[in-house]
């Protein structure tokens, strides 16, 4: 009798729903709720003002091959989660962008266009066809720019590339950065060498992306113009030259400052022709403004990123604590800044500290191992033992933060709140400041090797300190509502077999890249070595033409090898994938139905029992 009632009302809400499914469906079509962890389907406000501020409307073109990517299972995967957030950025622009996609097939018109975009195939396809996953931004004045290539290791920054993508539509002009230095990084004449210097190369890297303009260590002011003030060493600035930055930060202006506890390239002032041991950089008032400091007089040993280093009295290279290769675990990547970096060389680096009951957010970028101590300065002329060095850094255990962000409201180092004269402020609601506690790292000898080859002068880096200065620099170019985007987590969530299958095709792929590199090197040896022979002839002989020809054949089988590892572990993936969904559709059905028979079971058991008494 109780069974009727219910019955009843599940009749009428089979009625109902569909009526209320059909009446509102309408209305719901904008209704989207993101359930994930870090709101990875969702955009943030500062990239809505950056659509609203678009001053015409733009088109969005995703090139992903669709078709050549059928075994990746993982990237199509990224695919899909790049071309949702896509759709959420057209449908929240209002009709400003316009999203297409496109699959572009081998030798068609779409590949020649995606190869005129920019775009970065990856030999990945069946027969090593190019894959291609790239993005492009189209403003209706023709004006285009791409990412080449959205890898899965940056997709953390997916929402800030993109951002940042449709922002360059309509900046084109270059971004106005003095650059105030008391080391020589700019082309000049050398009055104690007496003769001419080149600029070095992270200038020249610099001045390609950015409009320089060099500022005197005396200027009283900054132009309006300048975004972005880089700061190199500052020593013994005057009070009017610390109120010019001062101003600057306050009014808006960015800045990247690189101080030093012992500046390896710095030359020393000269007074009668005998120079100073003075080498130390910092600006100890405008920090305190900002709520962090430099440690005075003490640099880092470290342990762990220690590297070997050629002293002029040494035969053999010398393992060295106070001179760091950070690698990958000493970066934050979660900062756009430092994400994706493999390598960063300094040397004789300080300590940054954020102040007790600091306004500003102190967020590291670099810092040293867990196996580092701080040493004073004052022994490098002892010439401490690297080993005692190491000794001290293992058992004192302790982290350094070597590069930080200083974001946040700060108060003017001189001018006092209602003191302000004309045209001064006392403070600002939001600095951004990127503070490095080295200067080494901007050396050509700390990242580039200057070679020769046929007559013609190469640069190769072989670390990443150009691009951290680069990415610095960009980061701090960009508007305050890029600057506001952070990392928005990952979109992969996987399983622990996932993740096991992933370390080991990475494995057997690191494996195969490391017997590639050996097979480069030993190739680079014996053109070396018939190069040396037959110096008088730029041609290259039948001997040379054989070795390029021998390992171009080797690069390639290699490189085969390496794509049918990753195309076996897609498939590896793949076929997990599959039994994780079969799993998760049948299986929580299956464990209901067991329940329920189960409970059905105990029920008629019980029923028997009691009709039995």
């Amino acid at each position: 009798m109780r069974k009727g009632p219910i019955f009843l009302c599940l009749a009428g809400l089979s009625l109902l729903l569909p009526g209320v499914n059909i009446g509102l469906g309408p209305h719901l079509q904008e209704a989207r709720w993101d359930l994930s962890e870090d709101k990875l389907y969702s955009i943030s406000p500062g990239t809505l003002k950056i659509i609203d501020s678009l001053p015409e409307p733009a088109e969005l073109i995703l090139y992903f091959s669709r078709e050549q990517a059928k075994a990746l299972v993982v990237l199509r995967s990224y695919a899909q989660r790049v071309e949702m957030l896509l759709r959420e950025y057209e449908r929240q622009s209002h009709g400003r962008l316009k999203l297409k996609i496109i699959d572009p097939a081998p030798y068609s018109s779409e590949e020649e266009r995606a190869r005129d975009f920019g775009l970065q195939p990856l030999p990945l396809g069946p027969a090593d066809t190019p894959v291609y996953f790239g993005l492009v931004a189209n403003s209706g004045s023709k004006h285009w720019q791409s990412l080449p290539l959205l890898s899965l290791d940056e997709q953390n920054f997916l929402e800030y590339d993109i951002s940042r993508l449709i922002q360059s539509l309509h900046n084109t002009q270059k971004v106005g950065l003095g650059v105030m230095s008391s080391l020589p990084i700019n082309a000049g004449f050398d009055l104690h060498g007496r003769q001419e210097r080149a600029s070095w190369f992270v200038m020249d890297e610099i001045e390609k992306a950015f409009a320089v303009q060099e500022l005197s260590t005396e200027a009283t002011n900054i132009a309006q113009d300048l975004k972005v003030l880089m700061l190199v060493h500052p020593k013994h600035l005057s009070r009017a030259t610390l109120l010019a930055i001062d101003q600057f930060v306050l009014r808006g202006g960015r800045l990247l400052v690189f101080v030093d506890p012992f500046s390896e390239q710095d030359p020393g002032d000269h007074f009668f022709g005998i120079p100073s041991k003075d080498r130390a950089s910092s600006i100890d008032t405008l920090f305190s403004a900002w709520g962090l400091r430099l440690l005075k007089g003490t640099l880092v040993a470290d342990g762990e990123y220690g590297q070997y280093v050629n002293l002029p009295q040494q035969a053999d290279p010398v393992w060295q604590p106070t001179a760091l290769t950070l690698q990958a675990s000493a970066m934050n990547h979660q900062d756009v800044v430092t994400s994706g970096l493999a390598g960063i060389n300094l040397s004789t680096v300080g300590i940054l500290e954020p102040l007790k009951g600091a306004r500003t957010r102190f967020t590291p970028l670099l810092h040293s191992s867990q196996s580092a101590v701080a040493v004073p300065t004052s022994r490098l002329a002892q010439l401490p033992n690297p080993v005692e060095l190491a000794q001290e850094a293992a058992s004192a255990g302790k982290r350094f933060t070597l590069a930080a962000r200083i974001e946040g409201p700060a108060r003017s180092a001189f001018v006092k709140a209602g003191e302000a004269a004309a045209g001064e402020l006392s403070e600002a609601q939001a600095i951004h400041v990127i503070a490095v506690a080295d200067t080494d790292l901007l050396g050509d000898g700390a990242w580039v090797e200057h070679q020769r080859q046929h007559g013609k002068k190469t640069v190769l880096p072989w670390a990443d300190n150009g691009n951290f200065v680069l990415n610095a620099l960009d980061n701090l170019g960009g508007s305050d509502e890029l600057i506001g985007l952070r990392s928005r987590g990952r979109y992969s969530r996987t399983f622990t077999l996932i993740e096991y299958l992933q370390r080991q095709a990475r494995l057997r792929l690191g494996t195969m890249n490391a017997e590639l590199e050996k097979r480069l090197q030993d190739t680079n040896r014996q053109l070396a070595k018939l190069q040396h022979d037959n110096q008088k002839n730029d041609e290259l002989t039948p001997p040379q033409q054989q070795a390029i020809a021998n390992f171009t054949e080797e690069k390639r089988a290699i490189g085969a090898q390496m794509r049918e590892t990753a195309r076996a572990y897609s498939v590896e993936v793949e076929e997990l994938g599959w039994l994780l969904k079969a799993l998760n559709i049948a299986g929580v059905p299956v464990l209901i139905a067991l329940g329920l028979a189960v409970r059905s079971t105990l029920q008629g058991l019980a029923a028997r029992n009691a009709a039995r008494r």
